[in-house]
């Protein structure tokens, strides 16, 4: 799978996002390289650079986020949840995220967004009376697939919430496929550090 990664870039915004969400608890960076689905090398230049910018520090327990770093998880996380294990749908490991207030949108463009970065397939959904809801039809998601609605509760909805399901072979293209889409509704309100990380 290393081969769509490339040489460059040796780590993408989803990587630095998911990397953001997961180091709220230590990790070590094999295992937040596997993870992540990127080579350890990626995931050392990653680390290096987050903790040259003030937003980790590295132990002997592993790479956990500084009081800097938990102040920018506080700022993503008000853009979008994190990303969360739903199951599996269509055979496939399968994570959801939550994205309030989003702007306008169509399901197809964001679902084919979601393909183009590696998902297998993605389903867009909306909080309407406090349940999601297929926007094309508004048909509630607990009639039709109530394991999936129990396992989106975590989520902690809200009416006018985006939920964004997203499935793939491997969990952690899963799970970047959801950031993804995420950030492309949201880019405009990101956090400028992200972009710095990705600098040189």
């Amino acid at each position: 799978m290393d081969w769509k990664r490339g040489a460059y870039p040796e780590f993408e915004m989803e990587d630095v996002v998911a990397a953001i969400f997961m180091l709220k608890e230590p990790m070590g960076r094999k295992s937040l390289a596997d993870a992540l689905g990127i080579g350890e090398g990626s995931a050392r230049t990653m680390l290096k650079k987050m903790n040259s910018a003030g937003i980790i520090n590295s132990t002997q327990r592993g790479h956990i986020l500084t009081k800097k770093g938990l102040e920018l998880l506080n700022r993503l996380g008000d853009l979008f949840s994190e990303a969360i294990p739903v199951g599996f749908v269509e055979g496939y490991p399968a994570y959801s995220l939550r994205v309030p207030d989003p702007p306008e949108f169509k399901s197809i463009e964001l679902r084919d967004e979601a393909i183009r970065y590696f998902a297998k397939g993605a389903m867009i959904l909306l909080v309407k009376n406090g349940t999601p809801v297929f926007p094309e039809d508004q048909r509630p998601v607990r009639d039709t697939l109530p394991e999936l609605y129990e396992r989106l509760k975590a989520l902690d909805f809200k009416d006018g919430d985006l939920i964004l399901v997203t499935w793939s072979d491997e969990p952690s293209d899963a799970i970047k496929s959801a950031y993804h889409v995420a950030i492309s509704l949201k880019r405009n309100s990101l956090p400028v550090e992200i972009e710095e990380l990705l600098g040189a």
